[in-house]
């Protein structure tokens, strides 16, 4: 740490040593002012830590939110008899009761409200023992501007403390604020004989927060890159340090889930560093919000697309004219290395975390496994085109040429890679770096999803993962999601998806289908054929469930049931094919087959009442749908 830095506040330091160490009451109170996160409570708290005063000890009470002084006594209370103010001891109320009276506004009773009027003058009061004995404490109250008390009030009991009891009192407060109270400055002439400014003590601040850290590589870690955080908030002109704190923190918590091969890359650890810290500052001061993470690809793809230069506008305008910049735009113009193609892990696995505290170790490791710090020769592709900011432009032809060859020949058989590699055409098409408009790559996409079912390539172990790619694949954000043809293509996907299952499940419907014919032949009727009118509707009315029964037990199970139902079921037959659509086709070879067993069953019933309606079954239903299906089937051919 530099000289310079370590004289931050050392003169308010120096100070307070001066002013704790009096023999006698001064008579007043110091203030420490400062705006919110500039590390006023920081400062005070590393203070009474160090503090080298005999016998000694500070009293410290936040009074953010606070609404009455029984809140307050509490708090020094339990700081004074931490055993008796632990849980389960009962006589807390009862100390309490009869604690103040006189002209403060104190609740006596515990009945919640106040007993007295204020007044800024020393209150008559008479303290209990176990404040009377607290002429070696020093009384630390924070966040004074945000005490719920009225500000007359909460100033005028403080100053009881100072002058009545003659005690010596640290106050701590964005002064800015208590400035708007018109009644502030005339109640800090009494009570107030010094004022500091707290400075922003950023590297001391770092330096503490981070041996806050358990893990001892982390600490190593942040503690070799203390430059790099303060470059950060140099760049967004932030000077927060509760945010400061909260990104060591939040840092030290993702590390734990890195891959060991992973937190022993620099280079990954200190983007993941950069990008935390960002997204913390930039969500912080309201400039962004989670959600926002997701989109900025999209929304400086849309500014380039229109050929606006963030980086020109920002050189141009930031200063001037920074209200003609969105706040993503101006988000790009602080940070200069800010790659919109270039999120790691993801932009939602980023809004996941910041949104929900979230952090998804499947697809952080995902992430780092198809990431630019561990690609080699083994590395996709299309991986490598993802990641097509760090390509050169020979690089990116040959890749880009050999993804277009295999999406050509239909390598591409993984749901997630296809929505990937379409992804890429559509976003490279739109900024002018592929040949193929949206409209050609959307037909030629769906047309690829139909070759495949076709060709039954949507294997069921493809399909297993459908639920996790809706946003993303592998660790690695879909890119053009935002556009139309990509949310189509999507769509479109997800009815060949549903198709696909169903027809997995078809053998297992075809034997339930058997079943219910033998039990249920109604039933059976109404799952095969829409009557009008009827509201009924069953998926088996539009899918050929029927090729997945085997022909022998569907003849077997037909001949054992009452004559009557199988008329039945011939009459829904003929009834199915009447208006069904090409994809009933699929079932003409198995009526054929069930046709043939049952002439053959006719055969042997030569002679026999079952053997003439067989036949003539056979005859007015069967074969007039077999000859329409037939028909059928040459005009699709032709």
């Amino acid at each position: 740490m530099s000289q310079s830095k370590r004289m931050v506040n050392s003169h308010i330091e120096e100070y307070l040593d001066y002013y704790c160490k009096l023999s006698h009451a001064p008579g007043f109170a110091v203030l420490l002012k400062g705006q919110w996160g500039s590390g006023k409570t920081w400062f005070i708290n590393k203070y009474c830590k160090n503090f080298k005063g005999k016998q000694q000890r500070f009293l410290y009470v936040s009074l953010y939110g606070m609404t009455s002084f029984s809140e307050i006594e509490d708090a020094f209370f339990q700081q004074l008899h931490p055993i008796l103010s632990s849980k389960g001891m009962a006589i807390t109320s009862k100390i309490f009761k009869g604690l103040l009276k006189g002209t403060l506004k104190i609740d006596l009773n515990n009945d919640n409200r106040d007993d007295g009027a204020i007044n800024v003058g020393i209150p008559d009061i008479n303290l209990p023992e176990y404040l009377k004995n607290t002429d070696k404490c020093i009384l630390v109250f924070d966040d004074l501007e945000r005490c719920n008390i009225d500000l007359s009030n909460i100033l005028g009991y403080i100053n009881y403390f100072v002058e009545h009891q003659e005690l010596k009192v640290i106050l701590i407060a964005n002064e800015d604020e208590l400035l708007k109270n018109s009644s502030y400055k005339a109640i800090k002439e009494k009570l107030i004989g010094k004022t500091f400014g707290v400075s922003l003590d950023f590297e001391s601040a770092l330096e503490d927060f981070i041996t806050m850290v358990k893990q001892q590589d982390v600490r190593a870690f942040l503690s070799n890159n203390t430059e790099l955080v303060q470059d950060l908030y140099k760049e967004a002109e932030y000077e927060n340090l509760r945010s400061l704190k909260q990104i060591i923190l939040d840092f030290a918590r993702i590390f734990d889930d890195l891959p060991k091969k992973a937190k022993r890359e620099p280079e990954l650890l200190k983007d993941l560093l950069k990008l935390l810290t960002v997204f913390s500052i930039e969500i912080k001061r309201g400039d962004m919000l989670a959600k926002d993470i997701s989109q900025l690809r999209e929304a400086y793809l849309s500014a380039y697309s229109t050929q606006i230069s963030l980086r020109q506008s920002a050189s141009t305008n930031i200063k001037g004219n920074s209200e003609e910049l969105t706040p993503i735009q101006t988000i790009f113009s602080r940070y200069t290395f800010l790659n919109p193609y270039d999120i790691f892990p993801s932009e939602l696995w980023w809004q996941m975390f910041f949104d929900r505290g979230i952090i998804n170790a499947k697809e952080l490791e995902q992430s780092i496994l198809n990431s630019k710090y561990f690609q080699d020769e083994n590395t996709p592709n299309w991986v490598r085109l993802w990641h097509l900011y760090n390509l050169s432009d020979n690089d990116f032809d040959n890749i880009i040429h050999t993804v277009e060859s295999g999406w050509n020949n239909r390598e591409y058989v993984e749901i997630g890679v296809i929505k990937h590699v379409f992804g890429l055409f559509l976003t490279l098409s739109s900024i002018g770096l592929y040949h193929k408009s949206k409209e050609e790559l959307l037909k030629d996409s769906k047309l690829y999803i139909d070759q495949l079912k076709c060709s039954d390539k949507f294997a069921p172990a493809s399909l297993s993962t459908v639920g996790d790619i809706s946003d993303s694949y592998v660790g690695l954000g879909f890119q053009g999601k935002d556009f139309e043809e990509f949310r189509e293509l999507s769509s479109y996907l997800d009815t060949v998806q549903e198709l696909v299952r169903r027809e997995e499940r078809m053998p297992g419907n075809g034997q339930d289908l058997l079943v219910t014919m033998q039990s249920d032949v109604r039933n059976f009727y109404r799952m095969l054929y829409r009557d009008n009118g009827d509201t009924f509707v069953h998926e088996y009315q539009y899918r050929p469930v029927l090729k997945y029964i085997q022909e022998s037990a569907f003849v077997e199970q037909l001949l054992s049931i009452d004559p009557k139902d199988q008329k039945e079921v011939f009459r829904v037959l003929k009834k199915r094919y009447e208006f069904g659509g090409t994809n009933l086709i699929e079932e003409l070879e198995w009526l054929k087959s069930v046709r043939c067993l049952l002439l053959l069953e006719v055969s042997h019933r030569q002679g026999k009442l079952s053997g003439y309606f067989l036949k003539s079954y056979i005859e007015h239903y069967l074969n007039e749908v077999i000859t329409k299906l037939e028909a059928k089937t040459k005009e699709v051919k032709t």
